[in-house]
């Protein structure tokens, strides 16, 4: 997915285009906020943000493209571990 459109600091990748899963979990995320909560819309948003934000952790934690980006997604896994407490 590189297409000279990455955000690098010194050759580092630090921000590119964002994937499917993260464009969902934004989606999701900004419904999620636009929706009365309790209800079952803002309930639906809430497990698609979850299940996305878990994929993209993985993503990111196993094929990422450097040490940041690994790391990113490893604090995704504690935000999901954290929502789901």
């Amino acid at each position: 997915m590189s297409l000279n459109r990455d955000f690098k600091i010194r050759g580092y990748t630090v921000g590119q285009m964002p994937n499917l899963p993260l464009i969902v979990v934004i989606v999701a995320a900004v419904a999620g906020r636009m929706t009365e909560q309790g209800s079952v819309t803002n309930r639906l948003m809430d497990s698609v943000f979850l299940v996305s934000l878990s994929i993209w952790s993985y993503l990111e934690t196993f094929d990422g493209a450097n040490a940041f980006r690994r790391v990113l997604g490893i604090a995704g896994f504690v935000v999901v571990v954290l929502s789901s407490l």
